[in-house]
C-alpha cells in the first residue's frame, strides 16, 4: 500500500491586509494633496494621462501604466489640465522582501493584467459596500451577504497581479521624464519656438520637432505652464510684439510680417485675444502711460 507524504505549497507573496480599492474618474483639473503610509500602493491608468509624484519627482504615466508607491513614500497625483482621467488606486500591506521587486516601478500593463485588474475590482464589490469612489475610505465595510470566497478571490487575483508583472519581459519598467527631464524638455521646446517666432507653427510640427505624442505635449505645457503647446507659442508671439509696440520702431503692419501672420487683421485679433486690447489701442496706452510719467 502506497504511503503518500504532502507538501505545503510556499508562498512567494503573502497580502497579510486590504486597505482600498479605487476607481476614480477626475476631472482634468484634478489634483491631490498628497499622502504617505505604511503599506503598499499602486496606481494604474485606465483612461488619460496623470502625473504622479514620488518623493520629488515627477512622472507623466499615460494609458495602460501602473506605479507602485513603496511603504512611507510620500505621493502624491495630479491630472494634466486637458486630459480627464480614469485610475485604479490599490493600498496593501506585504512585508515579503521581494516586494523590493516593485520599489520605485513604472511598468506597462498588458491585456492578462488588465484581466486581473478587472477582477480585482468585482470581487471588491463582491466583498465590500465602501464605494470604489469614496476618496475617504479608511475603513472597509463588508458587504452583508458576500459571494462564497469573494475574499479569497480578492486576495488571489492581487497576489496574481503581483507576480505576473515579475514574470512577464513583457511588463517592462518604463523611464518616465522625471521632473528635472520635464524641465529640460521644456526648456528645448521653448528655445526652438523662439527660433521660430517669425514663423508659423502647429501642434504636428512640435511633434515631429520633439519625438513627443500630442498628448504628451499637451500634458507637459498645461503642468508647467497652463496653457497648450501653441496658445503659448501665440503668447511669446504677443510678447514680442508688445516690446516692438512699447518701443515705437515698427508699426503694426511691420510687426505682422515679422512674426508671420499672413493678415494684419489675424494678426490683431489674436493680439487682442491674449491682452484684451487691439494692437492699437495697447500702444496708445502705453504711450499714454509714458507722456504722463515725463510730466510727472
Amino acid at each position: 500500500m502506497l504511503t503518500y507524504k504532502g507538501v505545503k505549497l510556499n508562498e512567494t507573496i503573502n497580502i497579510e491586509e486590504l486597505f482600498t480599492v479605487h476607481y476614480f474618474e477626475y476631472s482634468k483639473d484634478y489634483s491631490f494633496v498628497g499622502e504617505t503610509h505604511d503599506f503598499w500602493e499602486f496606481v494604474y491608468v485606465d483612461k488619460g494621462e496623470i502625473i504622479a509624484t514620488a518623493d520629488d519627482e515627477d512622472y507623466l504615466l499615460d494609458h495602460g501604466k501602473i506605479i507602485f508607491h513603496k511603504p512611507n513614500q510620500w505621493h502624491t497625483l495630479r491630472a494634466n489640465g486637458s486630459i480627464a482621467p480614469n485610475i485604479v488606486i490599490a493600498t496593501f500591506s506585504c512585508k515579503d522582501k521581494i516586494m523590493e521587486f516593485f520599489e520605485d516601478k513604472i511598468m506597462a500593463v498588458g491585456q492578462a493584467q488588465k484581466s486581473l485588474i478587472s477582477k480585482i475590482i468585482v470581487e471588491f464589490s463582491n466583498s465590500f459596500s465602501t464605494p470604489l469612489s469614496d476618496t475617504y475610505a479608511c475603513d472597509l465595510t463588508r458587504q452583508a451577504e458576500q459571494p462564497i470566497g469573494s475574499e479569497q478571490l480578492l486576495k488571489l487575483y492581487l497576489t496574481e497581479l503581483l507576480i505576473s508583472f515579475m514574470r512577464d519581459n513583457d511588463a517592462c519598467q518604463y523611464s518616465l521624464p522625471k521632473s528635472n527631464s520635464i524641465n529640460s524638455t521644456l526648456e528645448y521646446i521653448l528655445n526652438y519656438m523662439n527660433q521660430q517666432i517669425g514663423q508659423r507653427l502647429t501642434l504636428d510640427d512640435l511633434c515631429v520637432y520633439t519625438g513627443m505624442s500630442k498628448a504628451a505635449l499637451s500634458a507637459l505645457f498645461a503642468n508647467n505652464l497652463g496653457r497648450g503647446p501653441i496658445e503659448h507659442f501665440i503668447y511669446l508671439k504677443t510678447e514680442l510684439a508688445k516690446k516692438h509696440l512699447r518701443e515705437d520702431n515698427y508699426n503694426i503692419t511691420q510687426i505682422a510680417y515679422m512674426l508671420g501672420y499672413s493678415t494684419v487683421h489675424y494678426f490683431s485679433r489674436q493680439f487682442k485675444k491674449v491682452t484684451g486690447m487691439s494692437p492699437s489701442q495697447y500702444s496708445n496706452s502705453v504711450k499714454a502711460i509714458v507722456n504722463k510719467e515725463k510730466h510727472i
